[in-house]
Parts: structure tokens; C-alpha cells; sequence
């Protein structure tokens, strides 16, 4: 989807599959950030940088595609941004407030201000040390995702053989992992995290597919594929994009799978193809450990990402 890879200084020098993941990094890193200040009752410096690079609403955003610029402009930008102050005002006492009747006439409001110092490097300090620590976590969960797909026939065999029922889901996974949001195993976030790296890595494997089909040597198979699983990305995959819930990509996958197997015969050439969701799925899971697997290795070195930005930014102050 070339409306979600950001163009940016990185565009150069990263393959788009990078630069997505690292996007996303951030985009994680920059929400786990918000969440500690606002947990440290520091507002203030909290929705100043969820309004950096216009930005804000984005804090609770359970989905991929929020950063609005390359991960490395945003990064570079905040380091760069000189410091800021925020004047605050507040209402100390008056109409409704601090014990005061609000239907008084003669209660003036008294509003007092002050001001708050934002400081963007020390931000963009915290940002760098979430995203190699995030990154660090993510190569962990990214290898989760094989385990997963083992998952997702063990709870089809499960059902099939239980009229419907898995009492055991999610018996070969780690229970932390699935924590949504707030977390005691590991940085904030990492469930929720973990959830959006299952569910993009779903929707790349199934848009890969639908091209590998179309372009096949087995052109009519291929086309009866590729027509199909679009339907079914159209009927059961808009949750892939936006702000969703969580187990989108389960949710997906498990509509492919309660498909039944089906002959068909392609209009104009009358060939008749058997069309399997099994074997359909079968690829698809492989092809999401193939990008799973993928970006973990495009997010080993964070901190050569970090250094490099830094030398730039010692280099431009020199001249």
C-alpha cells in the first residue's frame, strides 16, 4: 500500500518492507511514551508531543499507519526541535470551582497561569532507548509467530473434532504475550503490539498471495484464487485497516478456514478448478512466518539506526 509507506530521508537507502516495520516501531514507541508521561502526571509535556508533527489523536490508536512522516524525519525532527514553553492556564477558584456555588453572580473566576518547559531532545533521548527496547521484544514475539500458526491447526482440528469448540486456545503460546495494553511482562504496550505485528503481517502475507495468483503460470487456477480470496478479504478483512480490536488476523483466518472446498468453472475458457481454503490458509500462514521472520531481521541493528541519526545531527551543527 503505498498511501502507508511514508516517504522520507530513509527511502533511499531502506527497502519499503523496512521502513514500514521501523514506522511502526516508532509509531509504538512514541504512543508508549505519551502513556508514561501521562501516567507521571505530565500532561502537558504528554499532548505536546502527541501534537508534534501533527499527530494528535493517535495515543490510543490500536493500529498500524499512525506516523505521518519516515520514521528517521520524526526521529532526526525532535532531536532538532529547539526547546519550547507551554503557558498553562487554570481555573483556581470561582463559578463551580473548589467548592463554590456555580449559580453564584458574584464569583468571579480567577484563573492563574504558568509555564511548563519542553525539552525535545530529552524526549527524543527517551523515544530512542523505547524503540531499542521495543525492537529487542519484537524479535522475541515476531519468532512467536511460527508457534501461532502451529496454533491455528491445532484449534481447526480442535473444532472439528468438538462440534465447533476449543477449550485449549492459545495452549502453545506464552500467556504475557497477550496482554493488551498496560503489561507487567516487559515495556507498555507489548501485547497490543504484539496483536497489530499478527494482524499487518496477515494482511501483507494475504496481499502478496493475491499477486503471487494473479501473475502465475497457472493462470486460471490462479485467477479463481486470487478472486477469491479478494472476496474474502472484502467480506471479512476491513478490520485489517484502522482502529480495530484485537484478533483481527485470528478472526480472518478462521472465516477462511469454515470455507467449504468448492469446484469451479471459469467463465469463458470452461476450465474447472478445485478451489481448497485449506491449502489457501496453508500458504498464507507460511508466507506470514516468511515476513514475521523478515522483519526481525531489519530490526536488529536499532542502535546503528540511532547512531547514525546522531552523527548527522553533530554534523549539521558543525557547519
Amino acid at each position: 500500500d503505498a498511501s502507508f509507506l511514508r516517504m522520507g530521508a530513509a527511502a533511499a537507502r531502506e527497502d519499503p518492507a523496512a521502513r514500514e516495520i521501523k514506522n511502526f516501531l516508532t509509531q509504538r514507541a512514541a504512543q508508549t511514551l505519551i502513556f508514561i508521561l501521562e501516567t507521571g502526571r505530565d500532561e502537558i509535556t504528554a499532548d505536546w508531543l502527541e501534537d508534534f508533527k501533527n499527530h494528535t489523536g493517535f495515543k490510543r490508536y490500536h493500529g498500524y499507519g499512525a506516523l505521518k512522516l519516515d520514521w528517521d524525519d520524526y526521529v532526526s525532527g525532535l532531536l532538532r526541535e529547539p526547546p519550547a514553553t507551554v503557558v498553562v492556564q487554570m481555573k483556581r477558584r470561582g463559578n463551580g470551582v473548589g467548592g463554590w456555588s456555580k449559580n453564584n453572580p458574584y464569583l468571579q473566576d480567577h484563573v492563574y497561569e504558568y509555564e511548563e518547559d519542553i525539552e525535545p531532545r530529552k524526549l527524543a533521548a527517551r523515544l530512542m532507548i523505547l524503540r531499542e527496547e521495543i525492537a529487542k521484544e519484537w524479535q522475541d514475539d515476531l519468532a512467536l509467530i511460527t508457534r501461532e500458526n502451529d496454533e491455528v491447526w491445532r484449534s481447526f482440528f480442535e473444532k472439528a473434532r468438538e462440534k465447533g469448540v476449543d477449550a485449549l486456545i492459545n495452549m502453545q503460546l506464552p500467556s504475557d504475550v497477550f496482554a493488551h495494553d498496560v503489561n507487567h511482562g516487559g515495556t507498555l504496550y507489548r501485547g497490543g503490539s504484539y496483536d497489530l505485528l499478527k494482524r499487518l503481517s496477515t494482511l501483507r502475507a494475504s496481499e502478496k498471495m493475491m499477486r503471487s495468483f494473479k501473475t502465475s503460470s497457472k493462470s486460471v487456477e490462479g485467477g479463481v484464487k486470487a478472486e477469491w480470496l479478494e472476496r474474502m478479504m472484502t467480506v471479512y478483512g476491513a478490520e485489517f485497516e484502522g482502529d480495530a480490536g484485537y484478533a483481527v488476523d485470528r478472526k480472518f483466518l478462521e472465516s477462511l478456514l469454515s470455507s467449504s472446498p468448492k469446484l469451479i468453472t471459469k467463465e469463458g475458457s470452461g476450465e474447472t478448478v478445485m478451489l481448497s481454503p485449506v491449502g489457501i490458509v496453508e500458504e498464507l500462514l507460511q508466507e506470514r512466518a516468511n515476513i514475521a521472520a523478515m522483519w526481525s531481521s531489519y530490526i536488529t541493528d536499532i542502535v546503528g539506526d540511532h547512531t547514525e541519526i546522531q552523527r548527522a545531527l553533530l554534523t549539521d551543527t558543525a557547519v
